[in-house]
């Protein structure tokens, strides 16, 4: 989040927005990379691959927008717990072994976590399966970016309200 922008008191959702677009297009140009190092070097076929893009870039501006949430409550410390989130999220989406072989706790947290999803629909579009069941899979995730999105709207808004004279001669960098 720019400390310029806070400080001139520009629109919150304006900054916002300005904070997750950075991160979001650098995700989806990698996302692309990824799809054409797999498809062109590696030789992976997708049933729909479009579909298939389509989810990573998608999952890809979610985690941005989840990064950026905790980033602005929380400074380094939220980027610590996002570095956190996505360890456990490793271990719970069910991407590398059956997330029904994990212990209760962490098998109810496959259901909550948003890579959980990312990882069945992505199933379902490399594959050839459920577009519906893909389409449910999208929906969660599109809950997580907009909940994401407004909570950073949030905390732009109560940093535009709650400013110090130190805020007021803002650093070169930032």
């Amino acid at each position: 989040i720019s400390r310029r922008a806070i400080t001139a008191l520009h629109s919150p959702i304006r900054i916002t927005l300005a904070g997750w677009l950075t991160p979001a297009m650098l995700g989806a140009v990698q996302m692309l990379g990824l799809m054409g190092i797999l498809a062109i070097t590696l030789g992976f076929t997708f049933d729909h691959p479009l579909g298939t893009l389509g989810i990573m870039v998608f999952a890809s501006a979610t985690f941005a927008a989840i990064i950026l949430a905790l980033n602005v409550w929380l400074g380094s410390v939220g980027q610590f717990l996002g570095l956190v989130l996505m360890v456990l999220q490793l271990v719970t989406a069910g991407g590398t072994f059956p997330w029904q072989t994990l212990p209760a706790p962490l098998a109810a947290l496959h259901h909550v976590l948003p890579l959980g999803y990312v990882v069945d629909a992505m199933r379902q579009l490399m594959y050839g399966g459920d577009f519906a069941r893909a389409g449910g899979d999208l929906a969660v995730l599109g809950v997580w970016l907009v909940s994401a999105l407004l909570f950073a709207m949030i905390g732009v808004t109560r940093m535009t309200h709650r400013r110090t004279l130190r805020d007021l001669q803002p650093s070169l960098i930032g």
